[in-house]
């Protein structure tokens, strides 16, 4: 009797860890959404890059993308034109345009949880409450919040290469279905060229268990990769070419390596939550392989799809964690860590398998739900962009964008989509060309000049000399033509507004 009451105490207490992480991840997912609702409906800059991709959108469907920098205007085209094409048809039906892009973010951030959940499952060997935590878990990761509205290129790249990922497992059993893995992974690349993680853990694992799959799935990358490049130069007279592989370009800045740890302990119950799944599992699977040869383990991989797709995802992991050496350079951002957080939650996911099965779990396994769920409450607050909506400050935004729209000259400003709101055209954007400058990619002295010769209105810039992020986006020589040429400061809605001496006060 005082075992079957012992058993239904841990079964009870199991049922409340669950239900604690549960709620708690929950509630971190809820606020996300509600969020990004808020943002969804703010119609001004929330980052510095959604600007330049509202006007990248609408030059590429005008027929001008990808095109000359050696004159004015000139803009560069950082990524090929997927998400573009995803926003524009969404802002066809009439949907203001930021608010398409900042949607299709959204969409895609949710895919990206749902198809980490579906993996997570798969794992767990049908858990479907693994999933769920999975899911949860992906949401709740500082970056995937910050990023997950802003119309930005990155969450539909994510969730195209997933897609792939789940494609590709499935084609393990439905070979066919790889041409659905190759077409989702080309489409991941056309939306951001370093979405290669995804297609090269896929690819390195099939060539293993199924390779004759694999090579199917190279293939038409490659046929469908070549077809889509070739269109592209050709339409843009080669142009699409030098934006991407050219101009794209950004200084190295080291000390941006340190957020890595940053992110690792800020996020350290999922971590230690993905690293508890990963060692159980090898715990589990290497003795079916320890002592075979190379032909009996791989044969063992092949009839067991379970430790394939575990694979798969474990040098997915791996790949990830790998590219994130790709945060030191200058004009780096969080989203270069959502990639691999998005691989560690299918891993957070699994964690929970022992707490959710019918046996006896370990402590750690069944504190592991609590510990997901507490790691809500130990998270930075909201996003920086949060603060940027509040009301008070809209009216100060009203009177910037009609000092845009009255304004006679051009206009260079860091908030893009003031420019935009204000019915001006995005004529030169300061940090890629403080870049190309920096590198010798650039003639900056015919900008230059224009400043001295005040061809524009006025500057809108965040901060003022000296400060590390007005510096990264203009070059001294750049800078100093403004002061002198536009000496006068005033402060509006939190940016610095250069005006030439005479401008009315």
């Amino acid at each position: 009797m005082e075992a079957i009451e012992a058993a239904d105490d841990r079964r009870g207490a199991r049922r409340i860890a669950l239900w604690v992480g549960l709620a708690l991840l929950a509630v971190g997912a809820l606020r996300l959404l509600l969020l990004a609702g808020k943002a969804l409906l703010f119609p001004y800059e929330l980052d510095y890059g959604e600007g330049i991709v509202w006007q990248q959108m609408r030059l590429i469907f005008e027929g001008r993308g990808y095109g000359p920098i050696d004159g004015f205007p000139a803009i560069v085209f950082h990524y090929p034109p997927v998400f573009h094409a995803a926003a524009w048809a969404l802002s066809a039906t009439g949907l203001d345009p930021l608010a398409a892009g900042r949607l299709v973010s959204l969409l895609a951030t949710l895919a990206c949880a749902l198809i980490v959940g579906g993996l997570a499952t798969r794992l767990a060997e049908g858990r479907r409450l693994c999933g769920v935590f999975a899911a949860l878990v992906a949401l709740a990761f500082w970056p995937v919040g910050y990023w997950a509205p802003l119309m930005r290129v990155d969450m539909l790249a994510f969730a195209l290469g997933l897609a792939g990922i789940y494609l590709g497992l499935a084609a393990l059993r439905r070979p066919a279905l790889i041409h659905a893995a190759a077409l989702c992974f080309v489409a991941a690349v056309f939306t951001k060229q370093t979405a290669i993680a995804a297609p090269a853990a896929t690819f390195l694992v099939l060539l293993l268990v199924r390779p004759r799959t694999a090579w199917a799935g190279v293939a038409a990358c490659l046929v469908l990769g070549i077809a889509a490049l070739a269109a592209l130069a050709l339409a843009t007279d080669g142009g699409f070419v030098r934006h991407i592989f050219l101009y794209n370009i950004n200084r190295a800045d080291y000390s941006r390596l340190a957020w890595i740890a940053q992110q690792a302990l800020i996020h350290l119950f999922f971590f230690a939550a993905a690293a508890f799944a990963i060692v159980q599992s090898l715990r589990e699977r290497l003795p079916r392989y320890r002592g075979s040869g190379w032909r009996a383990a791989q044969d063992t991989l092949r009839q067991r799809d379970g430790d394939a797709a575990f694979l798969l995802l474990l040098v997915y992991f791996g790949l990830t964690g790998l590219m994130l050496v790709l945060v030191a350079k200058s004009g780096s951002n969080l989203n270069y860590f959502i990639e691999w957080m998005l691989a560690a939650s299918v891993f957070a996911g699994l964690a929970v398998r022992d707490a959710v099965s019918a046996g006896k779990p370990s402590l750690i396994a069944a504190l592991v739900p609590v510990a997901l769920g507490g790691q809500i409450l130990l998270l930075p607050g909201s996003p920086p962009w949060t603060v940027l909506m509040a009301p008070v400050r809209q009216p100060a935004l009203h009177r910037l964008e009609a000092a845009v729209r009255a304004s006679p000259k051009p206009i260079v400003s860091d908030d893009m989509v003031i420019l935009q709101r204000g019915g001006k055209r995005v004529m030169w954007e300061p940090a890629i060309f403080a870049e190309l400058a920096s590198e010798r990619v650039w003639d900056e002295r015919p900008f230059i000049a224009r400043i001295r010769a005040h061809e524009f209105g006025f500057f809108v810039t965040v901060g003022d000399r000296g400060s590390r992020l007005y510096d990264s986006r203009y070059t001294p020589a750049v800078a100093a033509a403004m002061d002198e040429a536009y000496p006068r400061r005033r402060m509006v809605a939190g940016y610095v507004i250069h005006l030439p001496a005479e401008a009315p006060r």
